[in-house]
């Protein structure tokens, strides 16, 4: 007897994915033959795929079609951390999970501090600042996204050199929609919430010396420490 309703299809779907009759990184079947599988009209199929998507458990890929993706794995990291250390705690979060991952430090430059970078940091308008552009990912899949920000001036005098039991880190969380674009790099649906993180991490006199934004799936990554009472100088 053919599935007929939305939940049924859509529960039948998912624990084909999940048992690995779908494998993981290879398309579902065409919509044609979902109709005639399930005797449905596209609609159901349509809207199954959506659901599915939202889950986290396919994405849709051009010219391929709906890709099943692994199932989600969390991982619980810090952010009250010292920056040189969290290539360290990223991969032994995902150890702990049972699975790979690694934070990579993709670029670094020297460019003018915007107004509002310099205005956290402390720093005269236009002020070198060095960028460092830093991914994510668990099983090759992006999660977080990161900027840090320091002054060029304090950079060897005062970020590498500071004790790190003497540093003072602010942590401030929102959460918000992801764009178009951020949608696309995360792989989650449009409009699906991400944890919008600035960290700003201060010496024991209470000048500045780094700035993280730090953008992250919250289905894939939990924040130990983000609801912590915020401490600053």
């Amino acid at each position: 007897m053919p599935v007929v309703r939305l939940p049924e299809v859509l529960a039948d779907l998912r624990t084909k994915i999940l048992d690995g009759t779908y494998p993981v990184g290879q398309p579902l079947p065409h919509t044609d033959v979902l109709k005639e599988t399930y005797g449905v009209g596209a609609h159901v199929i349509t809207r199954a795929m959506r659901e599915l998507k939202e889950e986290g458990l396919v994405w849709r890929v051009a010219n391929k079609g709906m890709i099943v993706l692994g199932p989600a794995v969390v991982i619980e990291i810090p952010m009250a951390i010292d920056f040189r250390d969290e290539p360290t705690a990223w991969a032994a979060a995902c150890r702990r999970a049972g699975i790979t991952g690694h934070l990579t430090t993709l670029l670094s430059r020297a460019t003018p501090a915007t107004e509002e970078v310099a205005h956290i940091l402390r720093l005269p308008a236009k002020a070198k600042v060095i960028i460092s552009e830093i991914r994510g990912d668990i099983e090759g899949q992006l999660v977080c996204l990161d900027q840090l920000y320091w002054s060029m001036e304090r950079h060897d005098a005062r970020s590498y050199d500071v004790e790190r039991s003497t540093a003072v880190v602010e942590l401030q969380t929102r959460v918000r929609p992801a764009s178009p674009k951020e949608a696309s790099a995360f792989r989650v649906s449009r409009g699906s919430p991400l944890l919008d993180i600035t960290r700003i991490t201060y010496d024991d006199t209470g000048q500045p010396l780094q700035l993280l934004r730090r953008l992250v799936n919250p289905q894939r990554v939990h924040i130990t420490d983000r609801r912590l009472p915020l401490t600053s100088p």
